[in-house]
């Protein structure tokens, strides 16, 4: 009976002798000397060593090109031949200044048996909450007759978001085109929408963001019902315009409210609450100058967000929006931010998720968020309280485009000459270059340069890939067989 030391040393034996086969019939250079009975000590020592010192620099070559291609595989290039572009205006988000309607008011007081003085109070209350945003949360009028009415009524903060929206109208779908919400490009409507902001429900024209950005569909999860006043002309979602093309505008009129803030921005984006032109109680032309940053078609499918450092729209990771932009990005980071000092969100946020987060009433607006009204809105203060800024990484959107407004005229007369009042965008020059994201070292690329690498230090090929897992699989099941090739 053979002992268990002789059956050890067979087993290593064989395991040498397949190892022996192997170095003298694999394609890669030098190994085979390795194992030449003929060879002395020295010269075997001599092939090792340049084995050792090729399968090295090969695997830190190889490395060297892997990061490359997870972290250096894109570059933002200029592009000049700007005769071929069409290039997209910037949108425009108008908030009127007046949000309420009387009619569903009246309606909503005489269902809930709110009268008399009570009435115009509550009228107060909900159209300053209705107009609230970080700079002016102290404008929300207390007092004890508003806490005996919401009281009454069972008004709680995760509500008074539904109650603004039931009780505004959504001026786009207005019967009567004079006084229906549109933007309009001579005999051609271009879409807009009522969308949630950070300054309450705003209406938002000559946009590329997709239907989730709405105030239906953030509020309820619904998208917005189909406008059929906007398919009685011809109908595009925004307006586009070339280098031979002069003096391309829009407008987005059909405003009641006594006055408007206005926000223009680019068409791949959301507004930004601390970057508005002002009020304004008559129409006003803004000439802008919208310079665009596009993509490779096959930027999305050869890349990850980690190498391109860029999100398209539809790339969202955020918790309470659905799509993603940059400046929606920041929302959230102030949502968050709101929640650890405040221990509560405003109520024009988001917060279907499935762990929604409390919702301010509306004391703590007053009291809570005034006090740290600049750190909210910039997230980081230069002499105040918070010395550090907040963490907030949002990276860029893989489309965008940069708009720099050189002059907004006021347009004297165009409530009388339109039937409300609006504002228009007029680009009169074009921009003569533009960025555009590209994959400069795609999954291609990086396969060449790492069997480039080890076919020059080391003769290797795919075949001598296809070789190693043919002897250490087939050739060796066999070999364990006892079958000898």
């Amino acid at each position: 009976m053979e002992s268990k030391s002789f059956k050890n040393r067979r087993w290593l034996r064989s395991i040498i002798n397949f190892i022996v086969l192997y170095f003298n019939n694999c394609c890669v250079h030098g190994f085979r000397y390795l194992v030449q009975t003929m060879l002395v000590v020295f010269e075997k020592f001599l092939w090792f060593v340049l084995l050792f010192v090729s399968i090295y620099f090969c695997i830190i070559v190889c490395l060297s090109s892997i990061d490359r291609y997870y972290t250096k595989s894109t570059h933002i290039g200029l592009e000049r031949n700007y005769h071929f572009w069409n290039t997209t205006l910037p949108s425009l988000t108008i908030c009127p200044m007046e949000r309420l309607d009387n009619t569903l008011f009246a309606d909503y007081c005489r269902k809930n048996g709110i009268k008399g003085p009570e009435k115009a109070i509550f009228w107060d209350f909900l159209e300053n909450l209705a107009n609230s945003t970080y700079v002016n949360f102290q404008n929300i009028p207390q007092s004890d007759q508003i806490d005996q009415i919401i009281k009454d009524i069972g008004l709680k903060p995760e509500h008074y978001m539904e109650v603004i929206y039931n009780l505004t109208v959504d001026s786009t779908y207005t019967p009567s085109e004079v006084n229906r919400t549109r933007c309009v490009d001579g005999q051609t409507f271009i879409h807009v929408r009522q969308v949630l902001t950070e300054y309450g429900l705003c209406y938002l024209g000559n946009s590329r963001l997709g239907e989730k950005y709405s105030s239906r569909y953030l509020i309820f999860g619904k998208y917005p019902e189909f406008n059929k006043y906007e398919h009685e002309r011809r109908l595009i979602q925004y307006l586009e315009g070339s280098f031979f093309e002069k003096d391309v505008q829009y407008t987005l009129m059909g405003f009641s409210s006594p006055a408007l803030d206005s926000y223009i921005h680019s068409a791949f984006e959301v507004m930004k609450v601390d970057t508005n032109f002002g009020y304004t109680t008559d129409g006003v032309v803004y000439d802008p100058i919208s310079k665009e940053i596009t993509a490779d078609d096959n930027l999305e499918r050869q890349t990850t967000i980690t190498m391109r450092k860029c999100r398209f729209y539809h790339e969202s990771n955020l918790t309470h929006f659905p799509f993603y932009t940059r400046n929606v990005c920041m929302q959230e980071c102030r949502i968050n931010l709101a929640y650890r000092i405040c221990k509560c969100i405003p109520h024009f946020y988001p917060n279907r998720i499935a762990n929604p987060k409390p919702v301010c009433d509306y004391k703590t607006l007053r009291s809570c968020f005034p006090r740290h009204a600049s750190f909210f809105l910039q997230l980081y203060e230069e002499n105040g309280k918070h010395e550090k800024p907040e963490t907030c990484y949002c990276e860029q959107n893989c489309r965008d485009s940069v708009v720099t407004t050189r002059a907004a005229l006021p347009m004297l007369g165009s409530k009388q000459l339109l039937g409300s009042i609006g504002s228009t965008v007029s680009v009169k020059n074009w921009p003569q270059n533009r960025l555009k994201r590209q994959v400069i070292f795609s999954m291609t690329d990086l396969l060449v340069s790492i069997g480039g690498t080890a076919g020059l230090f080391l003769g290797f090929s795919v075949l001598g890939f296809v070789e190693v897992l043919y002897f250490f699989t087939i050739r060796l099941i066999w070999q364990t067989l006892g079958y000898r090739l």
